[in-house]
């Protein structure tokens, strides 16, 4: 006979994606807002505690008549997650409370599941690995073998070996380059370059080497690889995740090299903008960062902001006819384009943009490039 558990509870497990409410930051509203929900559709408040994170996020917990619900805010990346318990299946109340929460908070997205529980659960299937996007589908990648799992001092870091696409790099759930189209990724930001013959070089986060690789070493096919840049003497590379570049010494050989110990590099940790206002002259500059500004920079309030800074500072930083050339987004997400699009029209002339494909990103890809005015 086939013995089958019932279920005791259905649980709700959000994410709310780029908030607009300010009520993130805050304990005792986002007490008084989930206090209001919970009493609103019936959910008989019991007990609430909270606490406020510093240098931000806030967790409250609330126990109510069937169960619980559980938040806890990323202001900084205006980020909610979010638990709701009920030990009645099928209840009305823990939607219309998520709705309500929803309503108040403003996102650009949701994403939640309804999970049934007290029967199995498969939470999480540790033979794939899931690349979240902005868009309206995630990918998901087969895990031959994790080689890295970690979280650094700024980003959770996963290394993983794939069958098509080698060895790949996430950060925070985000993948950021595979061994196997690494040279499309590369090129990519390297060709505009080549025709300023440049000399100097800053190289903004690609703590992977993959882009410094690609601009120090030799072709391993010379006939049919890229012309280089053959009169390319420094490239200093700057990202201010120190153990990004370990883990790539370490994991991602394919990718970095020997660039890291190259002579004509310079490795520095340290945070973009900050390096910049102590650079001019440069000849080029490779922008291998975010566009998102939730995600910019460690302790940044207001990523807009910091966007426009970041701009003019390497603006400054480029010697007269020296060129920017940067990495944006997806070809989906419009608001990252559109931001690129006004930065560089402003502090840069001839500005151009082109679509390519990157396998391993299974979308098309917007890279860019503009030029400081003589």
């Amino acid at each position: 006979m086939l013995l089958t558990m019932k279920a005791f509870g259905s649980q709700i497990i959000a994410e709310f994606v780029n908030c607009s409410a300010p009520v993130l930051h805050h304990q005792q509203d986002l007490e008084n807002l989930l206090a209001t929900g919970i009493e609103r559709y019936g959910l008989e408040l019991k007990s609430m505690n909270s606490y406020q994170f510093e240098p931000a996020g806030v967790t409250a917990i609330a126990i109510i008549g069937a169960s619980h619900v559980a938040l806890h805010t990323y202001p900084e990346a205006r980020h909610l997650s979010l638990d709701i318990f009920t030990c009645i299946p099928g209840a009305e109340g823990p939607m219309q409370l998520m709705q309500f929460l929803r309503e108040a908070l403003q996102p650009e997205v949701v994403r939640h599941k309804v999970l049934s529980r007290g029967r199995s659960v498969d939470v999480q299937h540790k033979d794939y690995f899931t690349d979240l996007t902005q868009s309206g589908f995630n990918i998901r990648y087969q895990v031959e073998r994790e080689l890295l799992n970690c979280r650094t001092d700024y980003q959770h870091l996963v290394i993983i070996e794939n069958q098509t696409f080698g060895r790949m790099l996430f950060l925070d759930h985000q993948l950021q380059i595979a061994t196997a189209d690494a040279a499309i990724y590369n090129e990519a930001l390297i060709a505009p370059l080549r025709s300023i013959h440049p000399q100097r070089l800053l190289i903004l986060g690609g703590g992977d080497g993959g882009v410094l690789n690609a601009l120090l070493s030799p072709a391993h096919d010379p006939v049919n690889a890229p012309p280089r840049l053959k009169d390319l003497q420094a490239v200093s590379l700057v990202d201010i995740d120190a153990q990004v570049i370990e883990a790539a010494r370490t994991h991602l050989p394919e990718l970095c090299g020997q660039a890291f110990e190259d002579p004509r590099a310079k490795v520095v940790v340290e945070e973009a903008s900050s390096y910049l206002a102590t650079q001019q002259g440069l000849d080029g500059i490779i922008y291998d960062l975010t566009m998102e500004p939730e995600v910019v920079a460690h302790g940044v309030d207001d990523g807009e902001a910091y966007f426009e800074t970041l701009f003019a500072q390497m603006a400054h930083a480029l010697r007269p006819g020296g060129m920017i050339s940067l990495q944006v987004a997806s070809h989906f997400d419009t608001r990252a384009l559109e931001r690129a699009k006004q930065l560089l029209h402003k502090h840069f002339q001839r500005v151009h943009f082109e679509t390519v494909f990157i396998p391993s990103f299974c979308e098309g890809w917007v890279f860019a490039h503009g030029q400081k005015g003589d």
